[in-house]
């Protein structure tokens, strides 16, 4: 199947309209992809910016609300520590029927004079244990007098009873039965306020005043914050003491959201993953209380909006897409109908028919390209006329070459007449020259370009012959190969040029008897030496120091006409030897100049 499936591709994809509209959907494709991601990702931290902005609002106006209505409830308790009848009162015996009468009296005025926010009042009573309540939790409001037990062991009692906590509590609801729920009483509280109205001199409470305060308050500023269903609001004290939290579960009962928030900061935001999903978690600490306000939201829901955005963009983008698909189809078949009819010329082409012709009109590439392909059928014509021409010229040039072949052999058969010429009339000095020469003409016109480095010796030395014919005794050369040197190959007239160099740049620059001595040997480090030496008064060092810096330049030939030989000779030794091979030119200690090929021994 995939197989097929690949044939299939490819043979679509051969005709050029084909990937033509293959590209452009591709690169519509990209963009449509592109553009909705980054369409997508900026409309979410647009929608996230504008959220935290709005909520953050929301909850510092909401905890100033909380500061500035507790601020309220504690003014109303300090009323009855203000009033010196009813600290009186607080101290008579519980049998004085005016003594409580009036905390009766004042604790209805407080209550009926206050609005619906305050769901009940009560008084306790620590020396008698009695406890005065009023409420609105029960079917008919009326004032209830009971005798409870433990109420001092309560942990709001002894918070309250304390100069630390300004002689004053703020109590949650109580949990109901069921975890993270309240009962149905305590649902419809928010908070107790428990004032201690104490005894100055002894700093003990005559009496706790306990006001409860309903939800009715609580839940008009929790409708004013909460927009969405999937939004969650939580409020807790400076001891993570839950008050409210919406929802049947708290989300924010999770200590790893608790433990997430940097408090110390008096408000701010987080990402927060949960069981389920991941919230957008924002918070705030109010500056008085200390209530703590936490409001949670989906990031799901919150890129709702971004998701159906960016659902919009790609059916936008893939009805572009198929309105492109068929403008570039009709397109490309506008293009493509030119370039058939010229591939088809072509192939006509190929079968060795020289007459085809094709004439597109227009100004366009494919116009140029028809033009062009008339020229090249033209100028192949033309080739085909003059190719009998060049094979002729080849049979021409192939005679001349055998001529040319003809006069060195002439010439050799030339000298060996002279030679025969000497020996007859026993002039042998003349012979042995001609011989040398004679030596030297056939191994300069042998076939190849490396010989033996003993040949090559051979060579040097019928060279060195007719030197000293011309110089006597001011020329002397010394030849020592050692081992098997004589073996390795060399570049052919190699020595002879380093020889022929000491000549010209040494004997013929001064008129003092010239030694220059070539030797062959294998050196510690296992490399072929080939040197050639001199006594002369060798090179001056900036001189020297040119030649160097030629023998390892790469454009050579620039400017450097007259060390032309030893830079060649340089050159033949890296692409016939060996590349590792080099030249080292340098003076002597005692006087000269040495000159060295140097070579892997192991291409002998």
């Amino acid at each position: 199947m995939k197989l097929f499936l690949l044939n299939r591709f490819r043979n679509f994809t051969r005709r050029l309209g084909n990937k033509l509209g293959l590209a452009f959907s591709l690169i519509v494709c990209v963009l449509i992809l592109v553009l909705a991601t980054v369409s997508y990702y900026r409309t979410t931290w647009i929608i996230k910016d504008n959220y935290l902005s709005n909520t953050a609002k929301e909850l510092e106006h909401m905890n100033e609300s909380l500061d500035n209505f507790v601020a309220q409830i504690d003014a109303l308790s300090l009323s009855f520590r203000r009033d010196d009848n009813f600290m009186e009162a607080l101290m008579s015996d519980e049998e004085d029927f005016s003594s409580r009468l009036y905390m009766e009296n004042q604790l209805r005025n407080l209550f009926y004079s206050s609005s619906g926010d305050i769901a009940a009042v009560s008084l306790y009573i620590p020396r008698t244990g009695a406890r005065y309540t009023i409420s609105r939790l029960t079917d008919s409001p009326k004032l209830v007098v009971d005798h409870p037990r433990n109420i001092t062991s309560n942990g709001w009692y002894k918070e309250a009873s304390t100069r630390a906590n300004a002689f004053r509590s703020i109590e949650p609801p109580a949990q109901g039965p069921s975890a993270g729920a309240y009962d149905a009483e305590n649902q419809r509280q928010f908070f107790t306020f428990h004032r201690a109205l104490i005894n100055i001199p002894s700093q003990r409470p005559l009496g706790m005043v306990s006001i409860t305060i309903s939800s009715a308050y609580r839940d008009q500023m929790i409708r004013d914050i909460l927009e969405q269903d999937a939004e969650a609001v939580a409020i807790l004290d400076r001891n993570n003491t839950s008050f409210y939290h919406s929802g049947e579960k708290s989300l924010y009962d999770e200590a790893s959201l608790l433990r997430s928030i940097n408090w110390i900061k008096p408000e701010g935001y987080l990402n927060w993953s949960g069981e389920q999903q991941a919230y957008l978690v924002t918070y705030n600490v109010s500056p008085g209380d200390g209530w703590k306000l936490i409001k949670l939201i989906s990031t799901s829901v919150l890129n709702e909006r971004a998701k159906n955005t960016r659902n919009l963009e790609f059916l936008i983008g893939l009805a572009f897409l198929l309105i492109g698909t068929l403008l570039v189809t009709f397109a490309t078949k506008t293009i493509t109908r030119p370039l058939k009819r010229l591939s088809k010329q072509m192939e006509k082409l190929g079968e060795a028919n020289f007459d085809v012709k094709i004439d597109i009109n227009g100004n366009d590439e494919i116009a140029y390209l028809s033009k062009k392909f008339n020229t090249m059928v033209a100028k192949i014509n033309e080739l085909i006329n003059e190719e009998y021409k060049a094979k002729l010229g080849e049979k021409t040039a192939r005679m001349k070459a055998l001529e040319a072949q003809i006069n060195p052999h002439f010439l050799y058969n030339a000298l060996q007449t002279i030679s025969t010429e000497a020996l007859v009339h026993r002039v042998d000095h003349i012979d042995r020259m001609v011989q040398a020469l004679a030596y030297i003409l056939r191994y300069s016109i042998r076939t190849g370009d490396n010989v033996n480095l003993a040949q090559e010796m051979k060579h040097v030395e019928s060279y060195v012959m007719l030197q000293q014919a011309r110089y006597g005794e001011r020329l002397s050369v010394d030849i020592a190969l050692e081992g098997s040197i004589g073996e390795i190959r060399v570049p052919k007239m190699a020595v002879q040029l380093l020889v022929e160099n000491s000549i010209k740049h040494v004997l013929e620059q001064t008129l003092d008897p010239v030694r220059i001595a070539v030797r062959g040997y294998i050196g510690e480090d296992g490399l072929a030496v080939i040197e050639v030496s001199d006594n002369g008064p060798g090179i001056p060092e900036d001189r020297l120091k040119e030649l160097q810096e030629l023998l390892q330049q790469d454009n050579w030939i620039v400017g450097q006409q007259e060390s032309i030989g030893l830079k060649n000779l340089s050159e033949r030794l890296k692409l016939l030897i060996h590349t590792g091979a080099r030249l080292d030119i340098r003076n002597r200690p005692e006087g000269g100049v040495s000159v060295q090929i140097i070579m892997p021994a192991e291409d002998r």
